[in-house]
């Protein structure tokens, strides 16, 4: 019941934070954008495993400077798992009493200017709301949700058994299918 409570008062001070934030629509097709920022949730060892592949993927077969940020729905990361280059880690102790990120590796992630942000949470916790509407990406994308509308430029709605591999298809699907102007 307290957690419940300290929840719902979490999730009221974020959406009254960020009430009259709007993304400004801004598209980056897949092939311009040079950086893309990834966050997901790394309680789960296999979703782990799966981001850590798909960025090894991004940079190696399509060139892209990838930084991944995960957060761990604990106080302390796993002894065989830590900050290495381009995957870093947040957990418990790096948010406050509302859940809002308080660490430094997270404001160094939400300040930089990724070319595409992809939010692969399949879930709907406050932190990772938290890092989606504060970052200065010029293009997000993520998992539909009405109360986010305001934060993505473009969202994906997914039956709610969709495992992270399938999600992953589906955003490089249709981040392949998005062009601008440009491009055309």
């Amino acid at each position: 019941m307290k957690k419940n409570l300290r929840h719902k008062i979490a999730n009221f001070v974020f959406l009254n934070e960020f009430r009259n934030k709007v993304t400004k629509s801004n598209v980056i097709p897949f092939d311009q954008a040079t950086t893309i920022g990834i966050l997901y949730d790394s309680s789960n060892e296999a979703h782990y495993e799966i981001v850590r592949k798909y960025v090894k993927e991004l940079r190696e077969i399509h060139h892209k400077d990838v930084l991944a940020l995960g957060y761990y729905d604990q106080k302390e990361l796993p002894t065989l798992r830590f900050s290495k280059l381009g995957l870093d880690f947040f957990t418990l102790k790096d948010l406050n009493w509302f859940y809002k990120p308080i660490s430094g590796i997270v404001r160094r992630f939400v300040d930089r200017e990724f070319d595409i942000l992809i939010d692969l949470h399949l879930g709907n916790q406050i932190p990772f709301k938290y890092v989606a509407a504060s970052s200065n990406a010029k293009f997000k994308i993520g998992k539909y949700s009405k109360n986010s509308e305001r934060y993505y430029n473009f969202m994906l709605s997914i039956n709610e058994q969709i495992q992270l591999p399938a999600f992953i298809e589906q955003v490089n699907h249709y981040l392949k299918q998005i062009k601008n102007e440009k491009s055309k």
